[in-house]
């Protein structure tokens, strides 16, 4: 007596004939798909199927000559052994057929992956598969920024597909605030920076780290404005920072040593009169005088509007100038004094 075994799929039908004591090799199966395998023996047989059940389960037909398999996700060679039992009690000799289960490996990493906010997660599958995103791209690598589920699936040469699925969370930064700007004048007072409760702290000036503690004690400035910078990392490992800065108890010492002549003459040099830290005074105001009293210079914003000794457009002449300078912080004294023009 012989067999026929059948393998069939939705585009595939497969054919397998082999004697009672043959053993005959399948097409592979893709994992997770359904499956038909039948043979042919005589009218009214019954027919025992028998498998690996770790890899799969039969759907309908058992007891038939055709079975319905649904594969599993796992991956291997299987055994499918079938036997018939005609309707008058005979047994044949059960005859096999082997084939593999088959899929493409894809492993996107840690299933539940965490990145800060402003940060990325890069992807990057080296595989020799078709691959497609979420969004329907198909590169090797993808960032993402957003916090949800992502799926990558995969294809083989053989028409095998798997997915991977990972559930990204994006953690939003810590809030960290430090205070406005202050000023300091008495050194008996102490003044405490408390941030809040955060995994690390890292206190700094523009010398380098003062302190790592999660309170800092602010000293009086000298004669020029400190700025403390404080980064902290919270219990997710995102960072976050804030400055602060502070200034002297007599602001007019920040400018003893003022620039005090410009030569606009294009050479790059002195061309225009760059009065220092006014990128800490938002508020300043800067106007100059010629020698008889009339404003020839005005401006509100000191830092980008160095004056290049000009008026409304028109150089000036050489000359020894006039000039008031408002800070409009910490009811600081105007300062003034004499800007000398040479060309």
């Amino acid at each position: 007596m012989k067999y026929q075994i059948v393998i069939s799929s939705i585009s595939l039908i497969l054919l397998n004939i082999f004697s009672v004591h043959g053993q005959v090799q399948l097409e592979p199966a893709c994992a997770e798909s359904i499956q038909r395998y039948g043979v042919t023996g005589s009218l009214g047989s019954r027919f025992i199927w028998s498998f690996d059940h770790d890899y799969g389960q039969v759907l309908d037909g058992e007891g038939t000559d055709t079975i319905t398999i649904q594969w599993y996700y796992g991956r291997g060679n299987v055994q499918l052994e079938v036997q018939e039992i005609t309707n008058a009690g005979c047994m044949g000799i059960p005859s096999i057929a082997t084939l593999e289960v088959v899929a493409p490996e894809v492993d996107l990493g840690p299933d539940f992956p965490e990145i800060c906010e402003g940060d990325s997660l890069l992807l990057s599958l080296d595989v020799p598969y078709d691959i497609l995103w979420i969004d329907s791209t198909t590169a090797d690598e993808h960032y993402f920024d957003e916090s949800g589920i992502i799926w990558v699936k995969v294809t083989d040469n053989l028409g095998c597909f798997r997915f991977d699925t990972i559930n990204l969370l994006v953690n939003p930064l810590p809030e960290v605030y430090i205070g406005d700007s202050i000023q300091l004048c008495d050194s008996r007072d102490p003044y405490i920076l408390d941030p809040g409760d955060f995994a690390q702290y890292d206190w700094r000036t523009y010398s380098g780290q003062i302190s790592s503690l999660n309170s800092y004690i602010v000293s009086p400035a000298s004669t020029v404005a400190d700025t403390i910078f404080l980064t902290v990392t919270d219990y997710n490992g995102c960072n976050a920072s804030d400055e602060l800065i502070v200034f002297p108890c007599d602001l007019s010492k920040m400018f003893e040593e003022l620039p005090n002549t410009i030569t606009p003459d294009g050479d790059g040099m002195n061309d225009v009169w760059n009065i220092p830290y006014m990128d800490l005074f938002d508020h300043a105001e800067l106007e100059i005088f010629d020698r008889w009293g009339r404003l020839v210079y005005r401006t509100a914003n000191v830092y980008e509007e160095p004056w290049d000794g000009t008026s409304r457009g028109r150089d000036l002449p050489m000359d020894s100038y006039y000039f008031v300078l408002k800070l409009n912080a910490f009811n600081a004294a105007p300062i003034v004094g004499n800007i000398n023009l040479i060309r």
